[in-house]
């Protein structure tokens, strides 16, 4: 019995063996001895009171201009709110609130808010309310779609859920401590993304033929789309220098290495598709195999190659598609703006998109075919 579970024992502690391993390298950076007079903290509070309201509706002619900013206030309003949870729980302070943008709330008594405070020598000097209390409802959501997945997918789809909690944690409490902490940022990098990749495909295949052809094909589509972002990213002139709030990053994490960040947001932007794409070949042709147990090694290898051209085309157009969509808002703006083709091409953030999109493309052209190539070696190959 103990032989039959060996290797999932094995793979089991090895990724448990990994990620503590990382864990306690991440726990190593260097304290900020650093002694400050100041603290800012954003909790969560309860509107009590509504002490003053200066905000006053923009007035625009609806033949010339959008009528829905006939909606918009602007101008102060002044809260008397209950700071509930946090440093400064249970005391009741006064938060003024800046009302500019559609996209503002008016908020009324007995509403939920996230409030900003910042204190200095001791004292409070601002109070702010900048947003709704989102907090529990984003997590209620994030509740049900787990839920939600275990019900439809079963123990599959447990496993599933059980493999995406892990993967978040990975990067919420691997990558992003590991970079601050100043290791190299594209190796630490490779080295989680392949963590969670053995740990996410044994969970849904176990250490099976199936799952030993989806990890391979996936290692390797990370390895070229790491190779291509890297390579195009020092020949077009883009790195993490180039992204947003690098300068705000750096402000706070003094020791992170920045060059790297581009190539690493391409890989962990792309992980996802990479491992969709190998994991629908090599099940795929399980099942070939399972309906045709006399089928040759390279008849196999069609069927999968066939497959794989399938994947290929769907996976690189949800991966083009989710990029445009990231910068959507942009692209409109730029559209509207008149920027020509190419000042278009030209910009930062059009240029990182493209090669983060077609990095990603080149990664599942390589896994898919290349898990068919090793599945179909594996299932065919005789025993002993």
């Amino acid at each position: 019995m103990i032989k039959q579970h060996l290797p999932k024992i094995t793979v089991t502690t090895f990724v448990i063996i990994s990620f503590f391993i990382l864990f306690f390298m991440a726990r190593q950076r260097p304290l900020d001895d650093t002694e400050r007079d100041s603290h800012l903290e954003y909790n969560v509070a309860r509107i009590i009171n509504v002490i003053s309201d200066n905000t006053f509706f923009t007035n625009v002619d609806e033949q010339d201009s959008d009528s829905r900013l006939n909606d918009l206030r602007r101008g102060v309003i002044v809260y008397e709110v209950e700071i509930l949870r946090g440093s400064f729980a249970g005391q009741v302070l006064e938060a003024s609130y800046y009302m500019s943008s559609l996209a503002h709330v008016y908020f009324e008594v007995g509403d939920r808010v996230s409030v900003r405070i910042f204190e200095l020598g001791g004292e409070i000097v601002i109070t702010e309310v900048r947003y709704p209390e989102r907090t529990e409802l984003l997590l209620g959501a994030i509740g049900l779609f787990l839920v939600f997945l275990c019900l439809v997918g079963g123990k599959k789809g447990m496993f599933a859920a059980l493999g995406l909690v892990f993967t978040v944690g990975c990067v919420i409490f691997l990558l992003i401590p590991l970079i601050i902490s100043g290791y190299p940022v594209v190796p630490i990098t490779l080295i989680i993304l392949t963590l969670i990749t053995i740990a996410s495909i044994t969970l849904l295949a176990n250490v099976s033929v199936k799952g030993i052809s989806a990890i391979l094909g996936c290692l390797s589509g990370i390895g070229l789309a790491a190779l291509f972002a890297f390579v195009a990213g020092g020949l077009i002139h883009v790195s993490g220098y180039n992204m947003v709030n690098y300068r705000s990053m750096m402000s706070v994490a003094n020791g992170a290495r920045v060059s790297g960040l581009f190539v690493s947001s391409v890989l962990v932007a792309a992980i996802g598709a990479i491992m969709d794409s190998s994991m629908s070949v090599a099940s795929a042709m399980e099942e070939v195999k399972l309906a045709n147990s006399e089928i040759s090694t390279m008849n196999l290898f069609k069927a999968g190659f066939n497959v794989s051209r399938d994947v290929m085309g769907t996976m690189s157009s949800t991966l083009i598609l989710a990029f445009i969509g990231g910068s959507l808002s942009m692209m409109i703006f730029m559209y509207t703006t008149n920027v020509s083709f190419n000042q278009f091409m030209n910009n930062d953030f059009i240029a990182m998109e493209i090669i983060k999109g077609i990095a990603g493309s080149f990664g599942i052209i390589l896994a898919a075919p290349l898990t068919a190539f090793i599945s179909a070696k594996l299932l065919t190959m005789k025993k002993g």
